[in-house]
């Protein structure tokens, strides 16, 4: 009881007594405090130019502490911008520790408090995705194109694995060997490594539900990769919770589809598409949605949305990303499992000319048919189409 009244009055300290009160220029900011044996040793003002910066305090015990601060701006709505806040802390003989935290709120570390040892003998650190926090996953290990070890890393990232110092590459296991090959250097006994991500946008997903009967749903989102929810509807924060909806697939009496987008690492294969001439695409839409399973309603979304938007180009170049693809990046989980889930999401590029060749794809078999989930969404890689995460 004692610790948390002394956190609670570290916390009103630091954050005033009034949470609104902020002036213009703090908007952005957030809080980092850092105590030991309920004692605050540490505290600053996080704003966007800690980006990249390292902290080392004693601690008094003389234990060395490292704090690496990192900074991002990405588009939460659309033109309005957010800052997400993110640090790094480490001990001697401990793995790192990651805490975030989004604008005007506040990263509180406990420096004497439970931080995992590392094994002795063993190279050990964390992967990450940049920017979005660890990564729990399976990876090869490569040595001049050949497969030499594998590691598995824990949810907060973590790693061991008896491997000689040098250069190696790593990739993911369940993607391999379609998926890019990424520089593992091992040249101490720890390492933090950030994976380099190409960050896509799906813009626009839309989750219609059809349970056969009244229930209450749970739904959640995960990013095995790395990624996050940037905005929804209704609103989303570690999950949407409590949800009653009827066969029909009306929400909360309200809403008809629950309505997302995110920044996550590319789904996409490149390999099968079609190539489609502006003027059919309506049709080709309209015909295409109803192949793959989607009714009524769901293509009329569709088409209403996205036509107007895809105008400008006198061709197309669509790839199609089904459950296979999705689920390996963007996973839907549900408190009651669904019958049968549908979920397409097409990669767009566009064209000049129409002389690019490309395998046609198989669209696969769906049965709609009793607790029904279907999902359809679309990522646009234009080439002068601003990048939606900005460091």
């Amino acid at each position: 009881m004692k610790k948390w009244i002394i956190t609670l009055v570290v916390m009103i300290v630091m954050l005033g007594c009034d949470n609104n009160s902020t002036s213009p220029g703090d908007e952005y900011s957030a809080k980092l405090g850092v105590y030991y044996n309920n004692e605050l040793i540490y505290d600053e003002t996080l704003t966007e130019s800690d980006d990249g910066q390292t902290v080392t305090l004693d601690l008094p015990n003389s234990t060395e502490f490292f704090l690496e601060k990192y900074a991002f701006e990405y588009e939460y709505e659309y033109n309005l911008f957010t800052f997400q806040y993110r640090v790094l802390a480490r001990k001697n003989e401990f793995y790192s520790n990651y805490y975030e935290c989004s604008q005007q709120e506040m990263i509180l570390i406990d420096a004497s408090g439970v931080f995992s040892p590392v094994n002795p003998g063993l190279v050990c650190g964390s992967i990450l995705r940049h920017p979005c926090g660890p990564v729990q996953d399976e990876f090869y290990i490569l040595q001049d194109s050949v497969i030499v070890d594998s590691l598995t890393t824990t949810v907060n990232g973590y790693f061991a694995i008896d491997i000689p110092f040098g250069e190696y590459q790593i990739a993911f296991k369940c993607l391999y060997p379609e998926c890019n090959l990424y520089d593992f250097i091992v040249n101490s006994d720890y390492i933090n490594y950030f994976l380099p991500m190409a960050i896509v946008h799906p813009e626009k997903p839309n989750i219609y539900i059809y349970p056969e009967e009244d229930i209450t749903l749970d739904v959640s989102i995960d990013f095995p990769h790395g990624g996050e929810v940037t905005t929804s509807i209704p609103e989303y924060c570690k999950k949407w919770e409590n949800m009653k909806i009827e066969p029909s697939g009306l929400i909360n009496g309200t809403h008809n589809y629950l309505f997302y987008e995110s920044v996550n690492p590319d789904p996409s294969q490149y390999t099968k598409g079609w190539v489609i001439a502006q003027d059919d695409l309506e049709l080709f839409f309209i015909k295409n949605l109803a192949e793959t399973g989607f009714v009524g309603q769901e293509i009329t979304d569709f088409t209403d949305y996205w036509l107007p938007l895809l105008k400008d180009y006198p061709y197309y170049v669509i790839y199609p990303q089904y459950n296979e693809q999705l689920d390996r990046i963007i996973q839907l989980n549900f408190s009651k499992k669904p019958d049968n889930i549908l979920r397409l999401i097409y990669t767009i590029k566009e064209l000049q000319d129409n002389d690019l060749v490309l395998q046609e794809p198989e669209i696969p078999k769906f049965h709609r048919k009793g607790f029904v989930v279907v999902e359809w969404g679309l990522i646009r890689k234009f080439e002068d189409q601003n990048i939606t995460v900005k460091k």
